[in-house]
Formats: C-alpha cells, sequence, structure tokens
C-alpha cells in the first residue's frame, strides 16, 4: 500500500486535470488547505508523539533539520511543493522545479512504511500538488513524451523512499532520526500551505470548515 497509493495519488491527480476539475481554482484552494491541515495534524497527532517517546531531547535538532531541507528544497523548487507552479504557455520545463519536487517527494517517503497514517496523509497532499503539477506542465512547450516521463517519475519517487528504507540495512539504526527529519519537512510544508491559502490574511469561512475538518479528520484516525 504504501508503494502504490502515492503513485496513485499522482495518477489520479493528472486524470482530475484532464477532465477538466480544475478550472476551479477556489475549489483547487480549498483541497489544498484540506491537504495542509490533514499533514499537519497528522504531524502533531501522530509523528512527534511517536518521536518524543522513542528517543530524548536531542531528537529536536532533526526536526529542525528538516524544516532547513524543505527551506532549501523550496529554494529549488520555488514553493511547488505547497502550490506555488507558475508556468507560462511558452515555458520550457523547470528543471530546477522538477529537481526540487521530486527530491522532497522522494525525502517524504522514507517512514511511510512504518507509519500508516502519514501514508495517507501524503496521499492526501500529494493529490492537490499532482493536480497543480500537471496543469501547469501541459501549458509548456515540451513533448508529451517529456511530460509523460517527468509525471510518472514524480508518481514514483515516494513509494521509490519508502522501499528503499525499508530495504537498506544500514538505515534501519537511524529510523527514529529518519521519521524526524521528515517531521520537520511537514511542519513547514503544512503550516506554509496554511499560512498561504489566507488572501490577504483572511481566513473566508469555506476555507475555516475545509481547515477545521482536515485537523479533525486527521486527529479522528489517529
Amino acid at each position: 500500500m504504501n508503494i502504490v497509493l502515492p503513485f496513485l495519488s499522482v495518477v489520479i491527480g493528472a486524470l482530475l486535470v484532464f477532465i477538466g476539475l480544475t478550472k476551479s481554482q477556489k475549489r483547487l484552494r480549498l483541497l489544498l488547505a484540506f491537504s495542509g491541515a490533514f499533514l499537519l495534524s497528522t504531524t502533531i497527532t501522530s509523528l512527534l508523539p511517536e518521536i518524543f517517546t522513542h528517543a530524548n531531547s536531542s531528537i529536536s535538532y532533526w526536526i529542525l533539520a528538516g524544516i532547513v531541507v524543505q527551506v532549501v528544497l523550496e529554494n529549488i523548487s520555488k514553493g511547488a511543493e505547497h502550490g506555488h507552479i507558475h508556468i507560462h504557455k511558452s515555458s520550457k520545463l523547470p528543471w530546477a522545479m522538477v529537481l526540487g519536487l521530486s527530491l522532497h517527494a522522494f525525502i517524504e517517503g522514507f517512514p511511510i512504511h512504518n507509519h500508516a497514517q502519514l501514508l495517507w496523509a501524503i496521499v492526501v497532499h500529494k493529490l492537490p500538488i499532482a493536480m497543480l503539477l500537471t496543469a501547469a506542465l501541459w501549458q509548456t512547450k515540451t513533448s508529451m513524451r517529456l511530460r509523460i516521463a517527468f509525471l510518472i517519475g514524480f508518481a514514483l519517487m515516494t513509494p521509490l523512499g519508502s522501499y528503499l528504507n525499508a530495504t537498506t540495512e544500514f538505515l534501519q539504526p537511524y529510523a527514529i532520526q529518519i521519521t524526524a527529519l521528515v517531521a520537520g519537512v511537514t511542519l513547514h510544508i503544512s503550516t506554509t500551505i496554511l499560512f498561504e491559502s489566507a488572501e490577504n490574511h483572511r481566513f473566508n469561512t469555506s476555507k475555516i470548515i475545509v481547515i477545521l475538518f482536515g485537523l479533525g479528520l486527521a486527529a479522528l484516525l489517529h
């Protein structure tokens, strides 16, 4: 499941674009806000308690390292992980964004083979990102083959990270550190999504409801 579901999330996101469900920017923003809330709630209610139960206070530095890693990745991808994907019809494929998104997807897949709740949070998070990415890629001047190849590659990154972490022996002793690192990544992304989903620093009623639903649903599933 940890290999199939993240891949399917990207495929479903792409299909939703092709059948025209990304025309409403308001709905996309609401879906993005829901995914951010769900990811934040999962990180706080599931990942952080487990991390501090099995490690001492020094594990906090791994969480901080995860935040730093995500800041670096966002400088590469220009914030594509939380919905900042803007490509004009005359643009060529932005390789920096491709690299940043792929590295992010790879890293976030590392701990999910041991964390079913994080798996679902990442699946929910990847859906609107895949929709925005697909819509943006189909505005570029790149070939159809290259667009499809990138989408498939992006879809495979999270399962690849999970597979390598589960099968690489020298990584096993560092499982809790890896989880803490990813928790820092997800904390940064989820809070950024929520803050940026507020237009003019204000939340409208629909976004408040969606965010509360995402926070509550993830907490109930814990």
